[in-house]
């Protein structure tokens, strides 16, 4: 809990900044290459997170390994970040930045769950719905779940939609052992 209202408030002001300066889709491709490549390299995650390297170390790995690729503004924050010893929160404040980004350009991404995968004109239909419906522009994300068994999952922030044929037969079986009729 206190990582996310930490992460939140990291984010907020490097958001509040980087729209200042017209600056939101560049801020957030280039927290995301960080992101992406502290993820895609053990040894650099441990040595960002690991609580026992001194911040200079730290700091020298970053401007050496994001030399020429950051601006001034993203460097500096994550030079900040390693001074507060709040590196840890980086996935959590980057995510959160993104969320804050995209409700700023009136994005929403929706988490779409599916037993098999959906074809492209399927998933533009299911874009273009969804968008209707929640009048914003519908970024899909989507996962494969064999466990659903049929039909699909939809999450847009806190709302789910869930029309998965996984829960029409814990309805019927609840409704079975209960003795009651159902419409499935």
């Amino acid at each position: 809990m206190l990582t996310n209202k930490l992460a939140l408030k990291y984010a907020q002001a490097v958001y509040e900044i980087a729209s200042e300066k017209a600056m939101l889709d560049v801020v957030e491709k280039q927290l995301k290459l960080v992101e992406a490549t502290i993820a895609g390299h053990a040894d650099l995650a441990t040595l960002m997170y690991h609580p026992l390297v001194p911040a200079p170390a730290k700091k020298e790995t970053i401007t050496r390994v994001f030399a020429g690729d950051l601006d001034g503004f993203v460097q500096n924050f994550l030079l900040l970040l390693i001074d507060k010893r709040r590196e840890p929160a980086l996935p959590a404040i980057i995510s959160e930045y993104t969320r804050l980004a995209n409700e700023a350009r009136n994005i929403a991404e929706a988490e779409v769950f599916t037993a098999k995968e959906l074809s492209a004109k399927q998933l533009e239909a299911l874009a273009a719905k969804l968008s209707k419906v929640t009048g914003k522009n519908i970024v899909l994300k989507t996962t494969l779940d064999q466990a659903l068994i049929g039909g699909i999952v939809v999450k847009i922030g806190d709302k789910l939609i869930d029309g998965s044929v996984q829960r029409q037969l814990k309805a019927l079986k609840a409704a079975l052992l209960t003795n009651q009729a159902v419409a499935v």
